[in-house]
């Protein structure tokens, strides 16, 4: 190894312990800050996936009107199958609806026992080609004869997903406060660490250093407190990917989850914001700190 970057990393280590204390509230602060952010950022590609797949699952309830005749049903549901939109259609009658809804509700025997099949409406339940296109589907059959209603499981769906990307912004505003004080308390252990060693960055400008070489070694502490705190928040996902996530996807089978290929897709992305606003932070520390 070049005698350059020995000293420079020998500048580093010494920097590092001679300020442990301040080098550890970095990297706690920083891993936190990234933390939050990795949950953010992972919360986003939970709702792509869960979005993208369950849409597919996605069927339009059409209710029919209690005075349907069987002819009227029967042309509409000729119509809904030659609809180019439509996949596939199911017809559900009242009785179809009632025995479902004792499956759905089969602990709650206050409620089947006050439930009759009449109180049922019978349905036409449609998958779409693309479920995109509902409000289409829908403007087509709201008026249409021996139609009560017309819903869409996706309403459901989105009062989740607008639950999901709350949160998704409330972690990423955090992690962005977070880090923000991280960089302060970063630019802060630089200016003590460059005053300590006043002296001898005063020599070595005599000597005809320059001031990149006199900065480098502070830069490279702070660029390594900040990758070290963006290494452990990506243990923390891994960790909280393997037990949370793991636990809830065995509760809730319905709907799918990411898993430990997304967290490691994130963990570089920490390690650059990490060190990067660590490096930012000690060089604008440095610049307005030290004349050189």
């Amino acid at each position: 190894m070049a005698p350059r970057w020995r000293y420079l990393l020998a500048e580093v280590g010494l920097g590092l312990k001679r300020n442990l204390l301040m080098t550890l509230a970095t990297v706690v602060t920083v891993t936190v800050s990234l933390a939050l952010l990795g949950v953010g950022m992972l919360i986003r590609s939970q709702v792509d996936l869960a979005r993208s797949l369950l849409y597919q699952e996605v069927e339009v309830s059409i209710f029919l009107l209690d005075n349907v005749t069987e002819e009227q049903r029967a042309d509409f549901e000729q119509e809904l199958v030659n609809n180019p939109e439509v996949e596939s259609v199911l017809y559900e009658s009242k009785q179809e609806a009632y025995e479902r809804a004792k499956q759905i509700f089969a602990g709650e025997e206050a409620l089947l026992e006050t439930l009759q099949p009449e109180d049922l409406p019978a349905s036409f339940r449609v998958s779409l080609n693309n479920p995109e296109n509902f409000d289409i589907v829908r403007s087509q059959y709201v008026e249409y004869p021996g139609v009560d209603s017309v819903l869409d499981q996706r309403d459901a769906l989105d009062r989740f997903f607008t639950l999901m990307n709350l949160v998704r912004r409330g972690a990423i505003w955090v992690a962005i406060f977070q880090l923000i004080a991280a960089a302060a308390l970063i630019a802060n252990t630089i200016r003590i660490t460059a005053f300590a060693r006043r002296d001898q960055t005063g020599i070595m400008k005599l000597v005809g250093a320059t001031n990149w070489y006199i900065r480098m070694p502070f830069i490279l502490e702070g660029i390594a407190a900040g990758v070290a705190g963006a290494v452990l928040a990506g243990g923390l996902l891994l960790v909280g990917m393997v037990t949370l996530v793991s636990g809830m996807r065995e509760q809730i089978q319905f709907v799918p989850f990411i898993g430990v290929p997304q967290v490691l897709a994130v963990m570089p992305w920490l390690v650059l914001i990490g060190g990067g606003i660590a490096a930012i932070a000690a060089f604008l520390s440095l610049r307005r700190f030290l004349d050189v």
